[in-house]
């Protein structure tokens, strides 16, 4: 038995249209699932962790920033006659609270972090022009840098210094 051309064709569309249902089945059975057991589990689901936290997020909440202060450090920089010293107040900027509840455990590694910056820091770089601009810069890769290793850093959304002192 040999098909004709338009046979074939017919075969294969209907092919290429039961494979598309059954994949679009199989995406949205999966998606109703995975909201189904996510209804059920508690606020700390697998779900959260995974690719598909974007099913879980509720939209309200999504786009309100939270701001997390962090500790304040306090650290010594050269000047041309005396040590000085400069105070920072950093807070963290996030729009998932719950996730960065910990942060103030890694606060060691932050002081390390920043004590590293300012280590080639002077008071006379301190004091000029456009300094507090290009130092607000370098605070936030400094601190995204040593939260790098971590999970905490996908759910910092800025770095801010709120406090700046320097004696």
């Amino acid at each position: 038995m040999t098909m004709t051309k338009k046979q074939l064709i017919a075969v294969f569309a209907a092919m290429i249209l039961t494979s598309a249902l059954v994949s679009a089945a199989t995406v949205f059975g999966g998606i109703w699932l995975v909201k189904q057991s996510h209804e059920q589990a508690n606020a700390n689901s697998w779900v959260e962790d995974s690719p598909l936290a974007f099913l879980t997020d509720d939209p309200d909440q999504a786009f309100q920033p939270s701001f997390h202060p962090l500790e304040k450090v306090v650290l010594s920089i050269k000047g041309k006659r005396q040590s000085h010293f400069v105070m920072l107040g950093l807070a963290v900027e996030t729009r998932r609270p719950q996730r960065i509840t910990n942060i103030n455990d890694y606060m060691p590694v932050v002081r390390n972090a920043l004590l590293k910056l300012f280590s080639d820091k002077t008071y006379e770089d301190l004091r000029q022009d456009g300094a507090i601009e290009q130092l607000q810069n370098e605070i936030k890769q400094t601190v995204l840098l040593a939260f790098q290793k971590t999970d905490i850093v996908r759910d910092i959304d800025d770095v801010l210094l709120t406090k700046y002192v320097v004696q």
